[in-house]
């Protein structure tokens, strides 16, 4: 999964089977906190999306600025 800016340049990325194996762990058992799931939803792939999204918005906003 990518997000680009209307330019193309890709602002962030996360490789769909690194995502489908983080949806399928544990939330304990993972390391990396970047994609943490999210007490707001109960679905791990839902709440992982979210901080996916999240995080582009974060690095792609300054990017836009004139």
């Amino acid at each position: 999964m990518m997000i680009c800016l209307p330019n193309g340049t890709v602002v962030h990325h996360i490789n769909a089977n690194y995502f489908l194996d983080i949806t399928s762990m544990k939330p304990e058992d993972i390391e990396n906190h970047v994609f943490s799931f999210s007490s707001t939803f109960e679905d791990p792939s839902t709440a992982t999306y979210m901080q996916f999204l999240k995080e582009g918005l974060r690095r792609g906003l300054p990017l836009l600025q004139p």
